[in-house]
């Protein structure tokens, strides 16, 4: 059958006494229509009428479905499955001549294509089966075909979409059969037409994502059942959960698939469990939610951990879409919520498949397959032993990797470096961490802090920053700090890493600029001093520099990365309010381009491009201050604090080491070990546009470093003035030099090689040499006499001597207690003691 011959299967009229009407919504899916109609016309049973939904696809997809005369409505962009679904019900009137319980509805994905035999096997499926409402087939992939996606789909406690599937796992028939499930995916969804009006269809809340599982919930209260067919099987691409299409609704913070998806999945719990069960499903939401914002964040993905807060902060400061859907459903309820709990899977199992989903994404990340892929319709031969490895796995050439050699290296080398640092750790400019974390929860709460003769200030917002992630580690914070000190320079690295592959190709040129990052002079020295803020800088610096030259045309710049980029910006002013300085400078000299520009355009239309740009701008500036309120208000009365760190005052080198890119100081590396940082800076100012627009800034923040290192301030716990600490500033200045030497050294060989010898070869050769040089004496150097460093694992106390001498006042840490009183009360401290 062609595919002009859906129109008539369309008015055909099947041989049982059920009607079929196939809704077809489509959205940008040229890529996979042909086929998804194709299949349709191919049904062994005919469908008896089919309509197409374009929801303002911008692709070729109308003239496609016009083309095969599939008959079709257009409607916005912004609308979603739900609606598209209504919209395609109202154009499809009932039968006259069918019964209410013989009208079935199947929604077709424009990424889904039926086998000839799906609709046939639903239909069968049913038919012994009244109480049946919803069926669905059995999911494969569509460019593996042997992938089995699902076979019934669930939710998990905490949201997660739960299939009950292995990771890729291979489709041999384990799980063919006819069975209930909780509900089946709207692609290939067959659902009886009077349940579905019944239940007032899909909520529009959800316009993509969890509808299926919310139509599911609903229809097994309702006293119905869902069951997933496995002779009925469909292949499907999945496109927009894999984000290979936008995802475009009226609302801009959801325009991002994972945000949808977890803020969908929060919808649905809250919207349909037990009322009593609210107060422990919305705790299990945050905390999971917390736990993968985590993971995101160390894999570095800060948008994704975004994502997961963003989608239960929408709900939680919006209650009311709850309420109301709860009161919706209660119209249709007829037996209790809890009837699907059969389906909800058990906790353990969660913890399972997490692990070994984990496991899988390490293996093909660390391990991928070097074989060609085949054809998605290849089938396997008779003579293929499914149970024979592929291919050994050859571990030396797995070793070769630069990512994997130089991540082994970090980590045997922070290992060596940190053996004097495993334990309750004090020393430098951090004192003694507190066992607990309550400790932190119950400071930044206290209106009033018992230090010294009292006080009223605010606690610093790093603080319930600290006590979160204490929290994460059952209220340990003292294995919170050794894990902090211990894993920095891995953090370091692999941070940068993620930065320095957008610059070049060559993973040798990559791995080795993260890894001098990791042992540049301002991060052994934070380390070894127990500089808490500029560690914090040096985590997520690099990603503030990913995302920096995106926002010179901030006019382009969609709000989500805007206040994502402001929430990024937020956690490092909380911790140093010297890089929240250094970043609004930027921002600052963008602005005065916009207004540069602005003025010197005679176009009228000019004038809201620029209030556009300046409503951003100021967004970018203001929202990381506001959201260390009211802490950061009381910098404003006293401007220094906006050159203090967390920590007790402990002075740096001063001008002559920040020159050197080094802010020197107690744990410092001596100065004759000098750094390539300000050589590559200064070169890099003569080199092309591309590398002065991180050379530049790098400059910059070494220049106000080596200015800025000559103040002496009364700090934290000390009454005489101290050199002040510019490790914040260097970081931005080590990384401006990092990324414009990968940029210069990127193609150097095959420049120099097709070149005569000249001053450059000398340069390249002094440069190279030069970094090799310090990263080995560096490294040398901090396995040695640089683990013995100020910070040490120790049992004694570390104390200014006014809170040694009362025992009954209480401290807080550089992830504790004492830190707070030192960080707000430095004017009446005096020196430290053991």
């Amino acid at each position: 059958m062609t595919e002009s011959a859906i129109l008539n299967a369309a008015n055909a009229t099947s041989s049982d006494n059920r009607r079929v009407t196939a809704i077809l919504v489509v959205h940008d899916g040229a890529t996979w229509l042909p086929e998804v109609v194709a299949s349709l016309a191919s049904q062994t049973r005919p469908i008896d009428f089919t309509i197409a939904v374009d929801t303002g696809s911008e692709d070729e997809s109308a003239k496609l479905l016009k083309r095969a005369r599939v008959p079709s409505i257009t409607l916005g962009r912004e609308l979603g499955f739900g609606s598209a679904v209504a919209e395609g019900v109202k154009m499809a009137p009932p039968s006259a001549v069918h019964s209410a319980e013989n009208e079935w509805l199947w929604l077709i994905h424009d990424d889904c294509a039926p086998e000839p035999g799906a609709l046939q096997a639903l239909l069968d499926a049913v038919e012994n089966r009244p109480q049946v409402a919803i069926a669905g087939p059995k999911l494969r992939g569509w460019y593996d075909r042997t992938h089995l996606l699902e076979i019934g789909v669930s939710i998990a406690g905490n949201g997660a979409r739960w299939t009950g599937l292995e990771t890729h796992e291979y489709d041999q028939g384990q799980h063919d059969g006819i069975r209930e499930v909780l509900s089946v995916s709207t692609a290939g969804m067959l659902v009886r037409r009077d349940v579905f009006e019944e239940l007032g269809g899909f909520d529009l809340n959800l316009s993509l994502f969890r509808d299926d599982v919310d139509l599911g919930w609903r229809a097994h209260v309702a006293g119905h059942s869902v069951i997933a067919v496995s002779d009925a099987v469909a292949f499907h691409a999945e496109a927009s959960a894999s984000e290979r299409r936008s995802i475009d609704f009226k609302s801009a913070l959801l325009q991002r698939g994972l945000l949808l998806d977890r803020r969908n999945a929060a919808y649905v719990l809250l919207a349909n469990s037990s009322w009593w069960l609210l107060p422990w499903v919305a705790l299990q939401l945050f905390s999971s939610a917390a736990l993968r914002s985590l993971g995101y964040l160390i894999a570095k993905l800060p948008g994704y951990a975004i994502d997961e807060f963003l989608a239960v902060c929408l709900l939680l400061i919006k209650p009311s879409y709850i309420w109301k859907a709860r009161k919706e459903r209660r119209k249709s309820r007829l037996i209790s919520p809890r009837v699907v709990s059969r389906f909800i899977p058990p906790r353990w199992s969660q913890f399972r498949q997490g692990f070994a989903r984990l496991g899988a994404v390490l293996r093909f990340s660390l391990l991928p397959s070097t074989s060609e892929p085949s054809g998605a319709l290849e089938q396997p031969s008779d003579d293929d032993d499914l149970l024979a490895p592929a291919a050994p796995v050859r571990w030396h050439t797995f070793l070769r990797r630069p990512e994997v050699s130089g991540f082994i290296f970090i980590t045997i080398f922070t290992s060596v470096w940190a053996s004097q640092r495993y334990g309750s750790l004090v020393g430098g400019a951090l004192p003694r961490t507190p066992n607990g974390s309550i400790d932190l929860w119950s400071k930044y709460a206290d209106s009033w802090h018992e230090i010294g003769m009292g006080s009223s200030s605010a606690a610093p917002t790093w603080v319930v920053i600290l006590a979160f992630l204490s929290s994460l580690f059952l209220g340990k914070a003292v294995g919170l700090m050794s894990l902090i000190f211990w894993i920095a320079p891995i953090l370091f690295m692999g941070s940068m890493y993620s930065l320095l592959r957008h610059l070049s190709k060559n993973s040798w040129i990559v791995v080795g600029g993260a890894l001098s990052y990791a042992l540049c002079p301002v991060a052994v020295a934070s380390v070894n001093s127990g500089r808490l803020g500029t560690i914090a800088v040096l985590i997520l610096a690099p990603r503030v520099a990913i995302y920096l030259p995106r926002l010179v045309k901030i006019e382009k710049v969609h709000w989500r990365l805007i206040f994502g980029f402001s929430l990024l910006v937020g956690i490092i002013t909380a911790f140093s309010l010297l890089a929240f300085v250094g970043i609004s400078i930027i921002h600052f000299v963008n602005l005065i381009k916009d207004y540069r520009h602005y003025r010197r355009s005679q176009n009228g239309g000019k004038k809201e491009l620029f209030v556009s740009q300046l409503s951003r701008r100021l967004v970018l500036i203001l929202t990381p201050f506001f959201l260390c309120l009211p802490w950061s208000f009381e910098a404003i009365v006293h401007p220094s604090r906006f050159l203090l760190e967390p920590g007790f005052a402990l002075g740096g080198g001063g001008p002559n080491f920040a020159l050197l890119a080094n802010p020197g100081g107690p744990g410092s590396i001596p100065w004759w070990f000098i750094s390539p940082v300000s050589v590559v800076l200064l070169v890099s100012m003569f080199s092309s546009v591309t590398v002065r627009k991180y050379s530049r800034p790098g400059f910059f923040y070494l220049i106000l470093a080596t200015y800025l290192s000559v103040l002496s301030l009364t700090g934290h716990a000390s009454l005489r003035p101290e050199r002040l600490w510019v490790g914040s500033l260097l970081a931005f200045a080590t990384i401006g030099a990092l990324c414009s030497g990968v940029i210069i050294l990127d193609g150097l060989r095959q420049r120099l090689a097709g070149s005569h010898f000249h001053f450059r070869h000398v340069l390249s050769g002094i440069v190279i040499a030069s970094t090799v040089l310090y990263a080995i004496s560096t490294s040398v150097w901090a396995v040695t006499a640089g683990s013995n460093s100020p910070v040490q694992a120790s049992e004694e106390t570390v104390l200014p001597p006014f809170l040694a001498v009362s025992s009954g006042v209480k401290t807080l840490a550089g992830a504790a207690a004492t830190l707070i009183s030192v960080f707000h009360f430095g004017s009446v401290n005096s020196g430290r003691t053991k």
